[in-house]
């Protein structure tokens, strides 16, 4: 009999209210995530996954039109991993709202009388000359100080016959592992926020530059569904300047930017550092210090006509700072300069030139130009121009220094030396939600881990001889072998009271899992 639509959802919740649909959720989930390291997605690499696209890399394209058409190249914007992420969000509430009702009925519950307890793996039976009312007081004060819920039952509500106190613990036991569970379902939500919500992008700024915050400007952007382009604030970051100090092994130490921050035209902070570790807030986004490098500033000409003048972003090549300027002319013929730059030049032994120290005390800019067909028009990176064949000139210069004319009367000139600083600039809603997530998730597996329920009961009677005996007994749910010691020392401590107010050293007797190996 095929089930109807309203007994289809019946199902569908039942089947979602299980822990273990939640677990295959979570693992389907996280599958997703290996794939997703494995397979070029797009917000990340775009490159390489129009190439994947075209079969210029990855299996080719007949593959990566399937891979495509299951959204595998953007695998957290996905519908079906939306779905997954849907259903596991209401997986966890329907598995958690029933724990959570059943443990408050537990935790509501008043303490339940006790019956034949010398029969109980852990019991002791202490003799007094106290009243039975008196020595059940002073075994409910030592149950007080272990912060033991209490309850004090008449001998009319016991099936022995004599009054008792009943007490119980340990319900941070349930408790916690509600809160683990729950720590699941915060930190999902903080992941799908930060998922909908949030932006990363980064950028290259030169010293004595200016960047506004706008999707344009911005390179490796992730850029979460709902963060539109109009949600960019439109500050306008100035790096004024720049500084890098480094170990004795050449390693860098610290680098600090110095920014200034403009808001319509207005300055809103001025003199703010960033450095690893220690970003710049602002107006909801947080700017990260990333990298940096040098960008010697190189102006060529051909004879009074400026051609290029711009500082080119080296990157580090193994202690050497390397790039490339692309030059544009109205001319047929293309030009381009391969740019080494050494921070602190000096010769090795051989006579090869060699930087000495990472820093720049006394740089010296190497060009290699090119002039002819360079493929400068293609759609690529400057750097990947065609070298065919040699330079037609090369050149050394140090900052202000201008080269001789190399080509006709093309003139290269090494201005000065800034440097560049790479930044991070971030909105990440669901930070604060992951955090709490965390929290609850180290609170409730501690509190799962040692914590046990546990419930003792004490009864006292006056004996045919005159003495009163009080039986004290307990059990544990979980980590007997410690339930065991602690009764132990809770029985010592009763013991010890009931010496103190009856004036005469209590007998017992004991029986306890500890004894019992």
């Amino acid at each position: 009999m095929i089930p109807g639509p309203w007994e289809t959802v019946v199902i569908a919740w039942r089947r979602l209210q299980r822990m273990s649909t939640a677990l295959i959720l979570l693992f389907s989930l996280a599958i997703a995530s290996v794939v997703a390291t494995f397979i070029p997605q797009e917000p990340l690499v775009p490159e390489t996954v129009a190439q994947w696209r075209t079969g210029a890399a990855g299996p080719g394209s007949d593959v990566a039109r399937v891979l495509d058409g299951a959204g595998m190249f953007d695998v957290f914007a996905s519908w079906w991993f939306a779905t997954l992420t849907a259903l596991l969000l209401i997986s966890l509430t329907g598995c958690l709202l029933p724990r959570y009702r059943a443990f408050i009925r537990t935790v509501r519950r008043q303490p339940v009388a006790g019956r034949n307890l010398t029969r109980l793996s852990n019991t002791t039976t202490l003799t007094t000359h106290a009243d039975p009312n008196a020595a059940l007081t002073a075994v409910d004060a030592v149950l007080a100080r272990r912060r033991l819920r209490r309850r004090r039952l008449a001998a009319e509500e016991t099936a022995s016959g004599h009054a008792q106190i009943a007490a119980e613990g340990g319900h941070w036991r349930e408790g916690g592992n509600l809160l683990f569970h729950t720590a699941f379902y915060v930190l999902l939500i903080g992941v799908a926020v930060a998922q909908l919500f949030g932006f990363t992008g980064q950028i290259n700024v030169v010293e004595g530059t200016t960047f506004t915050d706008t999707r344009i400007v911005y390179g490796n952007i992730r850029a979460g569904r709902w963060f539109g382009i109009d949600d960019h604030r439109g500050f306008q970051v100035r790096l004024d300047d720049f500084d890098v100090t480094y170990h004795g092994s050449g390693v860098p130490d610290d680098f600090i930017s110095t920014v200034t921050i403009l808001d319509e035209g207005e300055v809103a902070r001025e003199g703010s550092t960033i450095r690893v570790n220690h970003p710049l807030r602002y107006d909801g986004m947080k700017l990260f210090q990333l990298r940096f490098g040098m960008a010697p500033r190189v102006i060529v000409r051909a004879g009074d006509t400026v051609l290029f003048d711009d500082s080119v972003m080296l990157g580090d090549n193994g202690g050497v700072w390397t790039g490339t300027a692309k030059v544009k002319t109205s001319g047929p013929d293309q030009i381009a300069l391969d740019l080494a730059l050494l921070p602190d030049f000096g010769l090795d032994a051989r006579g090869r030139p060699i930087s000495r120290s990472p820093s720049a005390d006394n740089p010296v800019l190497f060009a290699d130009l090119w002039v002819g067909d360079l493929g400068l028009e293609r759609p690529i990176d400057a750097s990947r121009f065609i070298r065919d064949g040699e330079p037609v000139a090369g050149v050394s210069l140090v900052p202000g220094g201008t080269s001789d004319p190399l080509v006709g009367n093309l003139t290269v000139e090494f201005a000065e030396l800034p440097m560049w600083s790479g930044f991070q600039v971030s909105h990440a809603p669901g930070r604060w939600t992951m955090l709490v997530g965390s929290t609850l998730l180290l609170i409730g597996l501690v509190s799962s881990l040692y914590s046990y329920r546990r419930r003792v009961w004490a009864e006292a009677w006056r004996d045919d001889d005159g003495t009163t005996r009080v039986v004290i007994a307990g059990v544990a749910l979980q980590r007997k072998v410690a339930f065991a010691e602690a009764f132990a020392a809770l029985a010592d401590e009763a013991r010890a009271d009931l010496t103190t107010s009856d004036a005469r050293p209590a007998r017992e007797t004991t029986m306890s899992d500890a004894h019992h190996g």
